[in-house]
């Protein structure tokens, strides 16, 4: 029997439901988990079933593979704060591939303004490098764990980022030669105030 178009229509939004179903299955499992791993950085009131099922259809948006899908649920455990949104989740993985610092080695560095990688100060810099110094981690973090997967998908795609050069004058210690027209004023002073010879 041949299926019409309507038919085969049909089968596909079965499909489309079942997976829709599957994901938000595994993403209330998931977020379960979150509250279990983050503790108080997750509240349940968070995490409702409708966020499940609004994730569910980005993730089937974005089509990831069941490689990285399983990789982004098992590294979003091991993050120090839980993933803001789908697109950071699945992120997740296909970060690790890349030679990027660890997301909170980044974001500890860049508090103290220390810039390893270029990604990490074009991160510091979304963020805002005011908010990085005088904000609370709680408010600075979240916002540092979504902008830094942008940033590393960015620069992954091509995206360029610079680290600055240093504005700092680099000091030069010059001794003063026995001839400089100071040397004399200078030992004049030292013998006057009984300072140790030379």
């Amino acid at each position: 029997m041949i299926t019409t178009s309507t038919e085969s229509h049909d089968e596909d939004i079965s499909d489309d439901n079942k997976q829709l179903r599957q994901i938000t299955k595994e993403l209330v499992r998931l977020f379960g988990e979150w509250q279990l791993n983050f503790g108080n950085k997750v509240k349940a009131r968070d995490y409702p079933i409708q966020k499940a099922i609004l994730w569910a259809k980005v993730i089937m948006h974005l089509q990831p593979t069941s490689e990285q899908w399983q990789q982004a649920r098992q590294r979003s455990i091991f993050e120090e704060w839980p993933p803001s949104s789908a697109r950071d989740l699945l992120a997740l993985a296909d970060v690790g591939k890349q030679d990027y610092p660890d997301s909170r080695k980044a974001y500890m560095d860049a508090a103290q303004q220390k810039y390893a990688h270029a990604v990490v100060y074009e991160t510091a810099k979304r963020v805002g490098f005011e908010d990085m110094k005088c904000e609370e981690e709680d408010v600075t973090y979240p916002c540092w764990q979504q902008i830094y997967q942008k940033v590393c998908q960015e620069h992954h795609n091509g995206a360029t980022f610079v680290l600055p050069k240093s504005q700092q004058i680099a000091y030069e210690h010059t001794p003063m030669s026995n001839n400089s027209p100071m040397a004399a004023t200078v030992d004049t002073f030292l013998r006057d105030f009984g300072s140790p010879t030379m």
